[in-house]
């Protein structure tokens, strides 16, 4: 009996303990990369060859995006005419303010909008900046010397402040000529050019073969050819939709002879491994990218047809398992995607 009374005591104090314990009531603590950021936008536009133009912006929930599932935040009416003056990957977001931004060069156009309100406006810009690159709250361009469009020895670029609230430029970055001047074999041009920031101090600018990293904390830059033995007659490669991963580094669609593919690049080497094929044909001038760290999901819009009607192929690639995990098709042309809260 005696013993009995003692195993008895012995199992309560060790329940009170284990109550004592508990968690509940107590916040899990959330992993360092958790993701906030949970929707996605996209502008669209019916492509029909109207100045009058009105672009849509929709929201969805991500990942497995279903074009039916979205909802409108607001419209953005422009006279500036839309249709075959949308190219490349010029769009950016700022998590601090909600706004979107979407720099169109060859339209002259930048369209702003705030998803929080719902409102938004196009203004007019100049045609000579390109791909904004937001970093550390400040917005930046480059503009690119065209007459070294295709290649050759010079101080082929600069980089300006970028007014996101009116698509206005300010001063050029006072980086040194030197770290501005190099010989390109591909071709460097406002048009083929996409960017991404690590948010802190780096612009990256990535045309052609050519990969720009701009350190605005001293106001430095250097250039490095990502594929040397570059021919535009046998050994014909480019890079777009550059995007930046804290893990990875460097994200990008690469194009080559054998078609498409995804592959991750190590900005301070040039060195690139390719992550998987894309069984598909890329419109390398009318698409968009995006990315999400904390799940690792590339996004990517590409008009994938004009006539009859127009389409925009839509997908989303795990680079976890490096797989596309989900493609659609919209009726219309989608773009300037980014992922939003």
């Amino acid at each position: 009996m005696k013993r009995f009374t003692l195993n008895s005591i012995l199992i309560l104090l060790l329940g009170m303990a284990s109550v004592g314990c508990s968690n509940e009531g107590v916040e899990p603590e959330q992993p360092a990369d958790a993701c906030v950021l949970n929707n996605l936008v996209m502008l669209r536009v019916a492509f029909d060859g109207s100045y009058q133009a009105s672009v849509a912006y929709n929201k969805f929930a991500v990942n497995g995006l279903n074009p039916s599932s979205g909802s409108l935040l607001g419209t953005v009416g422009t006279d500036h005419r839309l249709t075959f003056e949308l190219p490349t990957n010029g769009s950016f977001y700022n998590k601090a303010t909600g706004v979107h931004g979407m720099l169109i060069s060859r339209a002259e156009a930048y369209l702003k909008f705030d998803v929080n309100t719902g409102v938004g406006q196009a203004y007019a810009v100049q045609t000579n900046f390109a791909a904004p690159a937001l970093s550390n709250g400040n917005a930046y361009v480059i503009a690119v010397d065209q007459s070294y469009a295709s290649s050759g020895v010079g101080e082929h670029y600069m980089i300006n402040s970028f007014n996101m609230q009116n698509g206005t430029t300010g001063a050029a970055l006072p980086i040194p000529v030197a770290d501005r001047t190099f010989d390109n074999h591909s071709f460097f041009a406002n048009e083929s050019m996409s960017s991404t920031s690590n948010g802190v101090d780096k612009l990256y600018f990535l045309s052609g073969t050519n990969l720009i990293t701009v350190n605005t904390a001293t106001n430095t830059a250097s250039h490095i050819d990502l594929y040397p033995s570059f021919s535009q007659a046998n050994d014909w490669v480019a890079f777009y939709g550059v995007k930046y991963s804290q893990s990875l580094g460097l994200i990008a669609l690469k194009r080559d002879a054998n078609g498409f593919s995804l592959v991750k690049i190590n900005p301070n080497t040039g060195t690139h491994t390719t992550l998987l094929a894309i069984n598909a044909a890329i419109n390398t001038e009318f698409y968009s990218a995006a990315y999400r760290e904390c799940d690792k999901t590339y996004y990517l819009t590409s008009m994938s047809q004009s006539t009859p009607t127009v389409e925009t192929s839509y997908y989303e690639f795990d680079l976890n398992s490096n797989t596309l995990v989900n493609t659609q098709v919209l009726t219309d042309y989608g773009f300037g995607i980014e992922v939003i809260q």
